[in-house]
């Protein structure tokens, strides 16, 4: 994939040094131009830009000027000065009230100002990577936070249930043991579950995407077999389509994490008593990409809770059994492979999430 070029925005009153700039650096960057302080405003507010040079000498607003009204609302600007008149004290206010990174002389030299904007942008590069390293660590560290305190009551309460069934157990002499067994069955059943999707997170995070060629329709038949254990998947009628003509190449466990969470909710959100609960899923697969719809009739989700269902332990309801991972791996999932993830839910009516990912051939 091509290099995302450089935005680099170039305010002069002079046409002439304009067309120049353009001409001599637009191979290289993402050149935009503007004949005045005010448009140059308005390209600001319109498009993502980086660096910014401006002449000194213009009117109604002066380079200097322009670049210290740029501070507060771009902080992150690399700016650059250009003047044909060498005034200290234009250079002294370029300093202290614009947040000048260089300071040329007109008419500017090309390769002189190649080098500069070459280390300007190499810093913009720099600045980007360590905001996106530093929001990932943020966002790690709230997850760990999450997790520490999650974990300790999910992995704990299920152990803790059986304890207690137990010690039940050893004061009841005339009470059927095997009564027991379904009880602490549930309880292992939930702590296998939040284990299952600790395991399923740390792999996700931990492991590097390996794409191979994927049989959607075997995939989808072995996912949903995998639930065979689960009682409330007996009364579900389930049914599938695979439009799948061509050769497609993904992570095949991630996607097959992805199934296994979305099937297992489709199927722990079925309505109890309907004697119509149901989940179809349709794949088609085109050249660069594949989309993938899971629809159930099941209880839905509020509008309410439909901004946070993919955050980490968040659960929506409490009548349903669940560790809250499900989702929040799911999505990271998705993500992982390059692929976006979307729901569309009617309390009462049922969820589809559509999940769409690209081709990694």
């Amino acid at each position: 994939m091509a290099e995302k070029k450089t935005p680099i925005l170039y305010v002069d009153d002079d046409p002439r040094q304009l067309t120049a700039f353009k001409a001599a650096f637009r191979r290289d960057y993402d050149v935009f131009t503007a004949n005045s302080a005010a448009e140059g405003k308005l390209i600001l507010k319109s498009t993502p830009v980086a660096i910014i040079l401006t002449d000194q000498r213009m009117p109604e607003t002066t380079g200097v000027e322009f670049l210290e009204s740029t501070v507060s609302e771009f902080p992150d600007l690399i700016r650059i000065l250009v003047t044909g008149y060498a005034d200290l004290k234009d250079v002294i206010g370029a300093i202290n009230k614009g947040r000048v990174y260089c300071y040329l002389n007109k008419p500017w030299d090309e390769q002189e100002l190649k080098v500069i904007l070459k280390n300007a942008s190499d810093i913009c590069f720099t600045r980007r990577l360590l905001k996106e390293k530093q929001e990932m660590l943020q966002k790690t560290n709230n997850e760990l936070e999450k997790f520490v305190y999650s974990a300790s009551h999910d992995l704990r309460a299920p152990l803790m249930s059986i304890k207690g069934i137990i010690n039940f157990a050893k004061t009841q002499s005339n009470y059927p043991q095997q009564e027991y067994l379904p009880m602490i069955e549930r309880s292992i059943d939930r702590l296998d579950v939040f284990i299952g999707s600790i395991i399923n997170y740390y792999q996700n995070v931990r492991l590097e995407t390996q794409p191979s060629e994927l049989d959607f329709k075997k995939m989808i038949q072995e996912t949903w077999h995998s639930f065979d254990h689960v009682q409330e998947k007996a009364k579900i009628r389930f049914d599938f389509h695979v439009q799948q003509e061509r050769i497609f190449k993904s992570d095949e466990f991630r996607l097959q994490v992805i199934l296994n969470n979305l099937f297992l909710n489709a199927i722990r959100y079925q309505k109890k008593n309907d004697p119509e609960q149901f989940i179809s899923v349709d794949v088609d697969v085109v050249d660069k990409f594949a989309t993938l719809s899971i629809k159930d009739g099941g209880i839905g989700i509020d509008p309410e809770h439909m901004d946070r269902i993919f955050d980490m332990f968040y659960r929506a309801t409490q009548e349903k059994p669940g560790s809250g991972l499900g989702l929040y791996i799911t999505k990271e999932a998705v993500e992982k492979i390059g692929g976006e993830i979307e729901v569309k839910s009617q309390p009462g009516k049922g969820t589809t999430f559509k999940v769409t990912i690209p081709n990694q051939m």
